[in-house]
């Protein structure tokens, strides 16, 4: 564990005025953690776990200023999805496409490669407003039951393409996902994939009339409970709680969806706030 990692510790270090004395705290040497800092040499996990210890870091702190600082591949990858399947930027998905492809034929034994190529004609098909292929949706979800423990990139994967699973599908990974992510609430970014994951199934299961299935989900949305920072997560659970009651033909759904547009414009997100009122009005009345 070295070169960029340890140049991007130095600037944490640094930005809270600690000197490396006091970050190694006499567990190993000044030189070691000063080569370490310059990227001339590496540190076992033990050490660079201590370090951020004493430097009052917890590791998924450490890992969004690495991603935001060094812009990691994996990281601009799915950043860069994500925004252009909102904006429907079928060229930026393309790209994507084209990119993963070409490096998964030249390194075949690099599964993520192949994974991340998939993923990409999984999104750009559903941008399109097409369907993707039943055996690419396989090849994913034959990976995800593979991994005992979901991280990000499995959280990811399955929020990608479970649009286009079955009922029984989608209820079977709705249960499993907390299962498979039992670590999420120890790191913050996982926290909030979760969560939009559960939001995004209480969404599917809305569009499909299963009230009961979308219930559950929202409920799990509750019991994890919603940081006050996480203002996007907080909004949408409002937004679906609105959607259940109106599809309960309750008059106050429809009420509480239109409030939150309004937050949401209130804000500043004018184009998502407008998207909610166009979903809204299709809506109609039950």
């Amino acid at each position: 564990m070295g070169n960029k990692t340890g140049k991007i510790f130095s600037i944490l270090r640094e930005a809270k005025h600690l000197t490396l004395r006091e970050v190694t705290a006499n567990e190993f040497s000044l030189a070691q953690e000063s080569k370490f800092e310059r990227g001339e040499t590496s540190l076992t996990i033990d050490k660079f776990l201590l370090l951020l210890q004493n430097t009052q870091l917890s590791l998924d702190e450490f890992q969004d200023f690495y991603d935001s600082y060094s812009l990691s591949e994996d990281y601009t990858f799915h950043d860069e999805l994500r925004e252009a399947h909102r904006i429907k930027d079928l060229n930026q998905i393309k790209k994507w496409l084209h990119y993963w492809k070409e490096k998964s034929e030249k390194n075949s034994d690099k599964k993520y490669f192949k994974l991340n190529y998939i993923v990409s004609k999984v999104s750009l098909a559903s941008t399109a407003g097409g369907k993707p292929t039943k055996d690419d949706i396989d090849v994913l979800m034959s990976y995800l039951d593979l991994v005992e423990q979901w991280g990000r990139y499995e959280i990811w994967v399955f929020s990608v393409c479970q649009h286009y699973l079955d009922d029984n599908m989608l209820d079977y990974y709705g249960t499993e996902i907390f299962d498979k992510s039992s670590y999420y609430k120890n790191v913050h970014q996982n926290q909030q994939m979760v969560i939009r994951t559960m939001l995004n199934l209480a969404d599917t299961w809305l569009n499909r009339k299963k009230l009961e299935k979308a219930l559950v989900c929202l409920n799990r949305v509750k019991t994890i409970e919603i940081p006050i920072e996480f203002f996007e997560e907080a909004i949408t659970l409002r937004y679906l709680e609105g959607h259940y009651l109106h599809l309960l033909e309750d008059p106050k759904g429809k009420l509480m969806m239109q409030d939150c547009a309004k937050d949401i414009e209130k804000y500043g997100y004018t184009q998502a706030a407008q998207e909610l009122y166009e979903e809204i009005y299709d809506l109609g009345e039950l």
